[in-house]
């Protein structure tokens, strides 16, 4: 799994720099823990997926450009209001199959697709990326934070 990245912490610090304020400042506008803000920015541990959501959100800015995967800054937000749980059904029923099928070509079993199915909890960031993988889908979209299926 994913836990640190250059490319991440060099990416925060921009932010927090076109900001013009503090990590703790920077913490409280995006509404994410001061300490998580801080590692990121000192160390560029990735975080879990909803700080890393928020951040993203309050900048109107892809993930992978988040995480410094990619330069690109276009990023259209959803306009359809879907949530990763009601995106993984869909593309689940799309693609005609079953969680069991996709947990045999995934990196975890199938039972944390009905640990998502309760809605309380995201995948970790390794396994949201698996997905996308699988289905051809940015993570975005799977997210529900684009309608961008690439």
């Amino acid at each position: 799994e994913k836990k640190f990245s250059d490319s991440f912490r060099k990416r925060i610090m921009e932010l927090i720099t076109e900001q013009g304020c503090s990590k703790y400042e920077f913490a409280t506008l995006v509404q994410v823990s001061v300490p998580v803000i801080t590692r990121a920015a000192i160390y560029g541990i990735i975080p879990s997926l909803r700080p890393l959501i928020k951040i993203a959100d309050y900048f109107k800015i892809s993930l992978p450009y988040l995480l410094g995967e990619t330069d690109d800054e276009t990023f259209y937000p959803s306009e359809e209001g879907e949530t990763f749980h009601t995106r993984l059904e869909k593309l689940t029923k799309e693609n005609n199959t079953k969680y069991s099928k996709i947990a045999h070509s995934m990196p975890f079993t199938k039972n944390f697709f009905y640990e998502w199915q309760r809605e309380k909890t995201l995948p970790s960031l390794e396994y949201l990326e698996a997905l996308a993988d699988y289905f051809k889908v940015s993570i975005d979209y799977l997210l529900g934070r684009t309608d961008e299926r690439d």
